[in-house]
């Protein structure tokens, strides 16, 4: 799924939300007794930090938009934490992605 960014604040947001879920995810596999369940979330957990990386790259210099791939598996970790609380910009940017993510999936 290529989603796409006006502005070099909508990719600030979206990297947020992703810190966040990662975050999330993390503390879950401190708490996670089940081997399985928590392996499982370790994977969610480098899922989505391997594409925290290449967010942080992306410029703004002369171009108007800029986009990223994001994986169907990232696709359904965001979208499957998508009731995580970040600010009103980011929640704006969540909207819109879950959005784009469930007319994938449709």
């Amino acid at each position: 799924m290529l989603f796409k960014f006006s502005n070099k604040d909508e990719l600030k947001a979206l990297i947020r939300i992703l810190q966040e879920i990662s975050m999330e995810l993390e503390s879950l596999v401190h708490t996670e007794t089940d081997i399985f369940r928590k392996y499982e979330v370790s994977a969610r957990v480098e899922l989505i930090d391997e594409i925290l990386p290449k967010l942080m790259k992306k410029q703004f210099s002369k171009q108007l938009k800029s986009s990223i791939e994001i994986s169907k598996a990232v696709s359904i970790i965001i979208f499957q934490y998508r009731e995580i609380a970040v600010d009103i910009y980011a929640e704006v940017l969540k909207n819109r992605l879950v959005e784009t993510i469930y007319r994938e999936m449709v």
